[in-house]
C-alpha cells in the first residue's frame, strides 16, 4: 500500500483540521475522513466568524514568514479565497506591556523586506479617519497598510467543500462528535470514538479539535482554552459610509475594531480573556460552548472593558445595542507557537492544535505544513517550535500578545444569569 492510500482520520474540523484535509486531497491522498460535532464550517470552531485579521506584523520570524506566505493566498484573485479578502490596513496600539511585541514585529518586518509600521499620533488617528474622534489616552498607534481582514466562514466553507469535492468525507452530528481515542495494547492510537458509540479506524489519526482537545486526550497541561468575547454592532445604511474607510484597530490591551462588512455590522473583540476552570475538572480550562449553553451571556467585567475602551476611540459606538454576543473558545500554548508533530507515546497520533487566537490567518497555507509533518519532511527548525514541549513559556525577553490577566468564568458572579443570549 503506498503511503497516499494510507487512511487518514482528522478528529476536528476547524481550521487546522479543515485546512490539513484540503492538502491531504491536493496531494493525492484517498482515504481522508473528518470527524466533527458540526457541518462545515463548524459552527463552534474559532475559525468560524464573520471576519479574522490577516496581518504579517510578529516579532516571530517564522510567523512573519507563514503569514506572508498566507496573505499571498489569501490576495490571489484566482484561487480559493478570491474576494474575501480586504486589504483596509491596520492600527496597532499599546500601552507600556504590549509596547515590546510591536517594537519586535516593527524589527522583523524591516530585517526581512516587509512593510514596517509607522507610529501615528492620535490627532493624526482623527484627522485621517474621523470616526475615530476618540481621545485614545497613553495609546502608542502604529500604522500598517497592509494587513487587512477576511471572510473567515466563508473561507472555512470554500475550504471544506474544496476538500469534499476531491474525496475526502465530512462525518457530524452525535457520529462526529469524539468523546475518547482509541488505542491498541501497544498503545498505539488506532481510532476515535464518538457520542453515538460509532468508532471509526485508520492508520493515521490526526487530533485537531481546537479548544476542545484536552478533553478529549491528556495534553500534559500545554493547552488552555481561552474564551475571546465578541459583540456586533448594526450600523444604519446613512452611518455605513462613515465607517467605511476605517481600518482595523488592534489595541493589544484595549480591544479590537473592525470596520463595516457590506451588510453594515461592525464586530468589535475583547482581549480580555477568560478560561472555564469548572469543579469538574479544577486543573483545565474547557470550552463553554454556546451550542451547549444557549442561555450564556457574555462576562460583564468584559463587556464594560470593551464599550470604556470604544468611548476612548470611538465615542458613538460606545453604549450601542449588540445584535448578536459569542464566547469564541481557542487553545493557547504557553509560548504562542502551534503544537504540530507526533504524539511521543502513541505511535499513529499526530497533534495539529494550539491556534493561540492567532491561528486563522494561516488558514490557506497551515494544512501543508501539517501533511509535511504527517510525510516527515517538516524543517528542522519548525519541528523544534511546534514539537510536542510539556511546560513551554515564553522565554524572558519575548514579547507577550497577550499580557492582560485572564479572568475565570466561575469568578463573574451570575454571569450566566445576566441576560438572554443574543443569536
Amino acid at each position: 500500500m503506498s503511503s497516499k492510500q494510507k487512511s487518514i482520520l482528522i478528529v476536528g474540523g476547524g481550521t487546522f483540521g479543515t485546512s490539513t484535509a484540503y492538502h491531504l486531497s491536493k496531494r493525492g491522498y484517498t482515504t481522508v475522513t473528518v470527524l466533527d460535532r458540526h457541518a462545515p464550517p463548524s459552527k463552534e470552531a474559532a475559525g468560524n466568524d464573520i471576519n479574522k485579521v490577516i496581518r504579517a506584523d510578529y516579532p516571530e520570524p517564522l510567523h512573519a514568514d507563514l503569514a506572508t506566505e498566507s496573505i499571498n493566498e489569501w490576495r490571489d484573485p484566482n484561487g480559493l479565497f478570491a474576494g474575501l479578502y480586504h486589504r483596509c490596513g491596520w492600527l496597532m496600539a499599546a500601552g507600556d506591556k504590549s509596547l515590546p511585541f510591536i517594537e519586535g514585529s516593527i524589527k522583523t518586518a524591516g530585517a526581512r523586506g516587509f512593510e514596517e509600521a509607522q507610529p501615528v499620533s492620535s490627532k493624526e488617528v482623527s484627522e485621517r479617519w474621523p470616526a475615530y474622534d476618540g481621545e485614545m489616552p497613553g495609546w502608542k498607534t502604529y500604522w500598517n497598510s497592509s494587513a487587512g481582514w477576511a471572510n473567515a466562514r466563508e473561507a472555512l466553507r470554500r475550504m471544506a467543500d474544496a476538500a469534499q469535492k476531491a474525496g475526502v468525507q465530512y462525518i457530524s452530528g452525535a457520529g462526529g462528535h469524539v468523546v475518547r481515542m482509541l488505542f491498541d495494547d501497544t498503545a498505539k492510537c488506532i481510532g476515535a470514538e464518538s457520542a453515538n458509540g460509532a468508532t471509526y479506524l485508520a492508520d493515521e489519526i490526526i487530533l485537531s479539535a481546537g479548544a476542545a482537545a484536552a478533553s478529549i486526550l491528556d495534553m500534559k497541561g500545554q493547552l488552555v482554552a481561552k474564551g475571546h468575547t465578541v459583540g456586533h454592532i448594526q450600523l444604519q445604511p446613512d452611518e455605513v459610509e462613515k465607517y467605511a474607510a476605517m481600518p482595523i484597530v488592534d489595541h493589544l490591551e484595549g480591544g479590537i475594531l473592525f470596520p463595516p462588512q457590506e451588510d453594515g455590522i461592525i464586530k468589535i473583540g475583547a482581549v480580555n480573556f477568560v478560561t472555564n476552570y469548572a469543579s469538574s475538572h479544577p486543573n483545565l480550562s474547557l470550552p463553554r460552548y454556546r451550542s451547549d449553553n444557549p442561555q450564556d451571556d457574555i462576562p460583564k467585567p468584559i463587556e464594560t472593558h470593551l464599550r470604556n475602551w470604544l468611548r476612548e476611540l470611538a465615542p458613538a459606538l460606545a453604549d450601542r445595542e449588540w445584535i448578536e454576543t459569542r464566547i469564541c473558545w481557542d487553545a493557547d500554548m504557553a509560548d504562542y507557537n502551534f503544537l504540530i508533530g507526533s504524539h511521543p507515546d502513541h505511535a499513529g497520533l499526530k497533534l495539529a492544535v494550539g491556534g493561540s487566537a492567532h491561528g486563522f490567518k494561516f488558514l490557506p497555507v497551515i494544512g501543508k505544513y501539517v501533511v509535511d509533518m504527517l510525510e516527515g519532511t517538516l524543517e528542522p527548525e519548525i519541528q523544534k517550535k511546534w514539537r510536542w514541549r510539556p511546560g513551554a513559556k515564553l522565554e524572558q525577553g519575548e514579547a507577550n500578545p497577550h499580557p492582560n490577566p485572564l479572568l475565570d468564568l466561575n469568578d463573574v458572579p451570575g454571569w450566566r444569569q445576566s441576560g438572554k443570549a443574543r443569536l
